[in-house]
Formats: C-alpha cells, structure tokens, sequence
C-alpha cells in the first residue's frame, strides 16, 4: 500500500508539473504583433531614390532609338552600339546618362552578356544592307504590305532591334529585380533596415525602391498612365485581361511600406507576389504579339516585327531562377517560333501561344491578351 501511495504521489506531481510547464510554456511562447500601418495610394515615400534604374531605361531608349534609324536606311555604328550598350566614350545624346557612371551591360545577366554583344554586332551587319528588300536568306528592310512600315531584319527575318530592345528588357528589368532586388541579399531579414540614409532610406528601403524603378512607372500609377516605360507600359497593354495594374502596383507599395514600419512578414508576401507577377507579365507580354503576329502571317514584314517582339520576350522566362515554365517547355516554345521567320506559319504561332497559356495558366484569357 506505501509503495502504490507513493507511486500515486510520484505520479500526481509529474502530471501537475507536465501541467505547470506546458502552462508556462504557453505563456513564454509571444506573438509578435503585425504593425499597423496605411499603405499609401502612390510611391510617395521619405527618402526614395531610384536615379540609376531610371538612367539605364533612358540608356535602353537611346539605344533603341539609334537602331531604328537602320529602318530608314542608315548603317550602324557597330563600336558606337557597344559602347551605348557599356556607356564608354560618351554615346548618349543625353549628357547626364555619359556622366551617370551607370550602364546595361554590367547588369544584364552574365551568362547572357555575350550573346547581347553578338546581337548588336549582327545589327550593325545587316544595317550595311540597309538599302535592299530582304528576302528569306538575305538581310534588308521588309516592308508592310500597305506600305507604311519598315523593318531591318536580318536574313533569317529576324527584327534584331526588337529582339535586343525586349531581350534586355527581360537580361536587366526583369533579371535585376526578381533575382536580385527582391532576394535575401537584398531584402532579406538580416539586411540593415535601420540606418537611414538621407534621400536614400535603409539599405532594405532603396534595395525596394530600385526594384520599383525598373517597372518604369509614375509613383501615381495606375491612375496615371502616362509616360509608361517597358514593363509598366505592356502592363498597361495587357491590363484589360490580366488586370496586372492595380496587382503590381499594389504589391509594390504594400512591400515599400511594410519595409518602413518593419513589417517583415509584409514585406515577404508582397515579394513573392511581386515575383509571380511579374513572370506573368512576362509571359503575358509574349502572348500579347504572338496574338498579333497570328492575325497578320500573310504580311511578312508585320509577322517578322511581332515574332522578334515575342522571341525577346520569351527569352527573358528563362532570366529567373525558379521560373514556372519547365525548361522542356522553354524549349518547345522556342522551336515552334523557329529562327527563320519566313518559315514560321500560322500554326506554329498558336502552338507557341498555347503553350505558353497553359504553362502560366491562362487558357481563359489568352484570346484577350
């Protein structure tokens, strides 16, 4: 009888002391609580500066703007294109842009920097033919069956402009953002978001902003929408059927403000919206000219002009790390454009929107895109 006292008693303190720790363990265990913050209707943060993002957008349109001149007949410069493209020996028209001590170059992808000088050389070449009619085999100037556009392209067909204009702007806007503003080296927890610089917030606020600098829109946007540059302006293309807009614009104000009032948890929802987003609009944008580029596969020249739109934009899916579309898919879409234009038919332009529909999910709308 003592012995099974006892053994009660042992056991009667073990559970009221089971009882007491898991009581004072709930009590140890504190939530943190969520800030309470407004999120402003427009980027009009203290301390926001994104003057280099904005430097290389007008860098990417004078450079675009000096290859359409090869549409009329002039020849390119091939060293004058590198060194707009490295900003060496002073080739903006801008004076600013020489002296911003910024350039595309150095943040276009790595692997993909080569390839862009390949681009811009292969330009300056077929612009020396810039005086001739392309036909399949021969680069030249291609132009609208009504007359009223024309186009160099290479002799496959291939606008090179427009590849180069939306290739960079998926190897540096869209690269730069998602694989390096919006990671944990730059907005990670551990990122200094104390410190703040006059006119340049923490170094997690200006990580932020420079992000937002590359989407190329207003602080007001959407309710403005003009002056749109890149990819604000396909936004606002592709808005009426993915309603991308108001979805990257909120997503960027949510996450600047949630980094201002320490908001982690904030900040890294709105990161990954941000991120999916974005990969959408990409893809979206490349759906956008295949739509158009199938409405006119009788008109070699307009087929030409939106097929290089779409290559570009396709080519930048594979600029982020953990993209949605499988590199099988990657690859499918690439082979039904083909890289002679002359040879892709009606039939290979919906194959590739298809594809890219389904990949993203946006079988429902992509007539609408």
């Amino acid at each position: 009888m003592r012995f099974s006292a006892r053994l009660f008693t042992f056991a009667s303190l073990a559970l009221a002391s089971a009882a007491f720790t898991a009581c004072s363990d709930d009590k140890d265990i504190v939530t943190p609580a969520v800030p309470k913050y407004e999120v402003p209707v427009t980027y009009n943060f203290a301390n926001v500066n994104y003057s280099g993002q904005q430097a290389r957008l007008a860098m990417l349109g004078e450079l675009d703007t000096y290859i359409k001149t090869a549409n009329t007949g002039a020849v390119l410069d091939a060293q004058k294109l590198q060194n707009m493209y490295a900003n060496t020996n002073n080739p903006f028209a801008a004076t600013e842009l020489n002296t911003a001590g910024k350039q595309l170059r150095d943040k276009t992808l790595s692997t993909v920097q080569a390839e862009y000088d390949g681009y811009l050389k292969d330009v300056a070449t077929a612009s020396l033919s810039g005086k001739l009619p392309a036909i399949n085999g021969t680069a030249g100037i291609l132009t609208s069956t009504d007359g009223t556009k024309k186009y160099l392209v290479n002799a496959k067909g291939v606008e090179l402009g427009q590849l180069i204009q939306k290739g960079l702007m998926g190897a540096v806007f869209y690269y730069q953002t998602v694989d390096i503003y919006l990671s944990e080296e730059k907005i990670g927890n551990a990122v200094d978001n104390k410190t703040v610089k006059p006119g340049e917030g923490t170094a997690m606020e200006h990580h932020w902003d420079e992000a937002f600098g590359y989407f190329g829109a207003p602080v007001d946007f959407p309710t403005n929408v003009t002056g749109l540059k890149y990819w604000a302006n396909y936004s606002n293309q592709v808005n009426p059927a993915l309603k991308s807009n108001k979805t990257m614009m909120d997503a960027l104000l949510k996450g600047r403000a949630a980094i201002s009032n320490n908001d982690m948890a904030g900040k890294t929802e709105a990161a990954a919206t941000l991120r999916t987003s974005w990969e959408t609009l990409v893809a979206s944008s490349a759906i956008h000219e295949l739509n158009a580029a199938k409405g006119v596969v009788a008109d070699q020249a307009l087929k030409s002009h939106y097929l290089s739109e779409a290559r570009g934009f396709v080519m930048g899916l594979r600029y982020k790390k953990d993209r949605k579309i499988s590199d099988a898919t990657y690859t499918q879409v690439m082979a039904k454009l083909g890289d002679n234009f002359y040879a892709t038919t009606g039939t290979d332009i919906n194959d590739a929107l298809n594809l890219l529909s389904s990949a993203y999910g946006l079988d429902a709308i992509k007539g609408s895109i």
